[in-house]
C-alpha cells in the first residue's frame, strides 16, 4: 500500500500542478539544487500529508506502558523501607 502511494506520489511530478511545482521548488531549495534529495524532500511532505492518523491505534497500543516497572519499584521501596524500619527496631529493643 505505501509503495503504491509512493509511486502515485512520485508520478505527480512528471506534470504537477502549481501546487506541487511550489512545493517542489521549496524542496529544491533545502536540498540546495540536488534533484534526487527534492525528490526525496518532496516525497516525505506529500507522505506527511497523505498519512492517515489512528489515533485509537495509539490509545490500545500504549495501554499503560510504565505500569508494571512502577509498581514493581514501588513494591521493592516499600519492602525495603519496611525492612530497615524493622532492622532498626530489632536492633534497638533486642528482638533477637
Amino acid at each position: 500500500m505505501l509503495k503504491k502511494i509512493q509511486s502515485q506520489i512520485l508520478n505527480e511530478l512528471d506534470e504537477p500542478s502549481p501546487a506541487q511545482s511550489e512545493l517542489f521548488d521549496r524542496c529544491l531549495d533545502q536540498a540546495e539544487g540536488n534533484q534526487e534529495r527534492a525528490r526525496q524532500y518532496y516525497l516525505h511532505q506529500r507522505l506527511a500529508e497523505k498519512k492517515p492518523l489512528n489515533p485509537q491505534d495509539l490509545d490500545h497500543r500504549e495501554n499503560w506502558p510504565m505500569l508494571k516497572p512502577l509498581l514493581i519499584l514501588y513494591t521493592l521501596g516499600t519492602i525495603g523501607v519496611l525492612l530497615l524500619v524493622f532492622g532498626f527496631l530489632a536492633n534497638r529493643l533486642s528482638w533477637w
